[in-house]
């Protein structure tokens, strides 16, 4: 047992922890590039409440409990004790956008009373921030975005058009 102990102190070595691969994330692509951008925003608890997010402007939001927020249409999701919020989104020309959020949470977009069908779903580029995106394909008009079974009181959200800055065919 001496021996080994004798052995072990005599051996160099050195314990070096894991670099951080997120200590300097990439520039994220578009849509995104401005995700890391600043604004604030608390959701709306009816539609008529709901602030209005601009495509291509992050904002960090103050969501409310569930149980305060009257939908617009039947959420896809509700888990009891979970944060909620409404928010508005005009656009101008049918798109598709996507609805990047910094935790899980569900989203559902409507018009008027009528509940959309997300197209896909991604997850953000490692160490971006984006936990998750969801795509819709939005006709023109005012649409409400709602945020159901959020797990904590704040969450960043920002709404993209997928062509936003690409290159347009002449």
């Amino acid at each position: 047992m001496k021996r080994l102990a004798f052995l072990l102190a005599l051996t160099p070595f050195s314990v070096q922890a894991a670099p951080d691969p997120c200590a300097s994330p990439p520039s994220l692509a578009e849509p995104w590039t401005s995700w890391t951008q600043s604004g604030k925003a608390t959701a709306g608890a009816t539609g008529s409440t709901a602030p209005r997010l601009i495509l291509g402007k992050p904002v960090t939001a103050m969501l409310r409990p569930g149980a305060q927020v009257q939908f617009v249409v039947r959420p896809g999701k509700v888990i009891p004790k979970s944060y909620a919020g409404l928010f508005t989104l005009a656009v101008k020309d049918a798109a598709r956008i996507g609805i990047a959020l910094s935790e899980g949470a569900w989203v559902d977009v409507a018009t008027g009373t009528t509940a959309l069908t997300s197209t896909a779903h991604d997850h953000g580029p490692a160490c971006s921030g984006i936990r998750k995106i969801v795509w819709f394909d939005l006709p023109p008009g005012l649409h409400t975005i709602q945020i159901t079974g959020a797990p904590k009181p704040s969450i960043r959200i920002m709404a993209a058009d997928a062509r936003a800055n690409q290159p347009q065919p002449r």
